[in-house]
């Protein structure tokens, strides 16, 4: 008698045999807005982040230490708000709409910071580097201060809805079940790497040479530019998008798991040659997941 074990293996067999069904994902068609969106987003956030340091000591006449403070909490922080952004966007909103809401907050972001730079009220007198050597600059105020850490935080909300969703969304414009959307989800990471090289050595070079040798509200306003292109980019080609409805919150998934665990802990395993026993694999209720197939690979 036919093992459960074999009938799932042969099933398996004849899944990857079928014809390939025309697949209602848009594919590359959705790339040059999603490719747009993200690099000109990363330019926008990376120019800000790639000179900081110096703005906050240069125009905001700060030690390096309290710079350094601010400089690094604001880092911390978009790095944790990926975690939340990730865990909203996969339990209640759904990856497009997060991606929209945060690119607003970054625009938001970015805007304040300019205006640091290009209105006198919003940072302190100008100071020479012989002045801030001996300590006679003045200060900034509350006002200035809590105006720049906001901008910040707006950064950092829009951090947290981008960064996490940027690559799954693009990724689920490509129909996985088939070998063009496979291929084409590979070439997108390549092509997705590339222009992050590209964009660092722009940031690097040409932004940081404009923000220090030119203006830095040019050099803020630039970043500006860039993200108001990835906004119009992003709400451009939302009619071609697949947005994937969110899979509910993991955190009750994982409680669902460990009650069954602690339930059926008692219980025996089943024969495995019986039909419904330790195979017993019923189909997926939707076409976002996929199923890894059995393997004897390891035994």
């Amino acid at each position: 008698m036919e093992s459960m074990q074999e009938k799932l293996l042969d099933e398996e067999s004849l899944v990857e045999l079928e014809p390939e069904t025309h697949s209602e994902k848009p594919g590359w068609k959705a790339m040059p807005y999603i490719l747009g969106n993200d690099t000109a987003e990363r330019l926008a956030t990376y120019g800000i982040q790639a000179n900081f340091m110096v703005y906050l000591m240069r125009e905001f006449n700060m030690d390096q230490v309290f710079a350094s403070n601010i400089f690094n909490t604001w880092n911390a922080l978009s790095n944790i708000s990926p975690l939340i952004g990730a865990f909203l966007a996969d339990s209640y909103f759904g990856k497009l709409p997060t991606i929209g809401i945060a690119s607003f907050a970054s625009m938001l972001g970015i805007v304040m910071i300019m205006l640091t730079a290009a209105v006198p009220q919003f940072h302190p007198r100008p100071c020479s580097l012989q002045q801030q050597q001996i300590g006679v600059c003045h200060n900034f105020s509350n006002f200035q201060l809590g105006f720049l850490l906001f901008g910040l935080l707006w950064l950092s909300i829009g951090s947290g809805g981008i960064k996490p969703c940027s690559i799954p969304f693009a990724v689920d414009q490509f129909d996985m079940t088939t070998v063009e959307g496979r291929q084409g989800s590979r070439s997108f990471y390549n092509i997705y790497y590339t222009t992050q090289t590209v964009i660092l050595l722009f940031n690097q070079t040409l932004l940081v040479y404009i923000q220090d040798s030119v203006s830095w509200t040019l050099g803020f306003g630039l970043p500006c530019l860039f993200m108001l292109i990835s906004i119009i980019a992003f709400f451009t080609g939302i009619k071609f998008f697949h947005n994937a409805k969110p899979g509910g919150s993991i955190f009750s998934t994982i409680a669902q798991v460990l009650v069954a665990a602690k339930h059926k802990r008692h219980l025996h395993l089943p024969n495995l040659e019986d039909s419904y026993g330790a195979f017993y694999d019923p189909l997926l209720d939707n076409h976002e997941q996929q199923k890894l197939p059995l393997t004897n690979e390891f035994r």
